[in-house]
C-alpha cells in the first residue's frame, strides 16, 4: 500500500512518500525482536521525501497525488496540524485525512535518520542521544508516522 505522510509544523513541514508490503507478509515478524525492526524498514520502499515551507507544500501536494497516488494520507497530529488541516480541507475538499499521534517522534526520527545515514569516522562513537542530523529530518517523521500507522513505529 502506497502512503503520503506529512509532518506539520508552524513554517515547514516534512512530507514522506513509501510504499509498504502487504502487511499479511509481515504479520508472523514482530518489530520488538532485536534487529527485527531494521529488516522490517528495509522493506519499506522511500518513493519521496522532502522538508520544505508550507507553502510550497500546498502547491507540490497535488502534483505528488497524481505522480504517486497515495491510497492514504496521514497527517501528524502535533504542532501546527489543526491549521495545516484546515487548510487542506479548504484547498482539497475532497480527500480524507487521518491524523496520527506525534509523541515522541523526535528522537525515534532522528534514529530513523541514522538508519538510513550511518555516521562516519568519530561520530559513530557518540551515543544516539547526542548524535544530531546536519540537515532538517521532518521528511524522516513523515516517514516515522507511515511506520506507525502499520504498527511499525512504536
Amino acid at each position: 500500500m502506497r502512503y503520503l505522510a506529512i509532518d506539520p509544523g508552524t513554517q515547514k513541514a516534512g512530507v514522506a512518500i513509501a510504499e509498504l508490503p502487504d502487511q499479511s507478509r509481515m504479520e508472523d515478524k514482530s518489530p520488538t525482536e532485536p534487529n527485527r525492526f531494521d529488516e522490517l524498514l528495509n522493506t519499506v520502499q522511500i518513493l519521496h521525501r522532502a522538508v520544505l515551507p508550507l507553502e510550497e507544500l500546498l502547491e507540490r501536494l497535488p502534483v505528488w497525488l497524481e505522480q504517486y497516488a497515495p491510497q492514504r494520507l496521514l497527517l501528524g497530529a502535533g504542532t501546527g496540524s489543526k491549521a495545516l488541516l484546515a487548510r487542506l480541507k479548504e484547498r482539497f475538499p475532497h480527500l480524507h485525512w487521518e491524523l496520527v499521534e506525534e509523541r515522541d517522534t523526535t528522537l525515534q526520527a532522528r534514529r530513523l535518520y541514522f538508519h538510513f545515514h550511518p555516521p562516519r569516522g568519530w561520530r559513530r562513537l557518540l551515543p544516539m542521544g547526542l548524535r544530531i542530523p546536519p540537515e532538517p529530518y521532518d521528511d524522516y517523521v513523515a516517514l516515522l508516522l507511515i511506520l506507525r500507522k502499520v504498527g511499525l513505529g512504536g
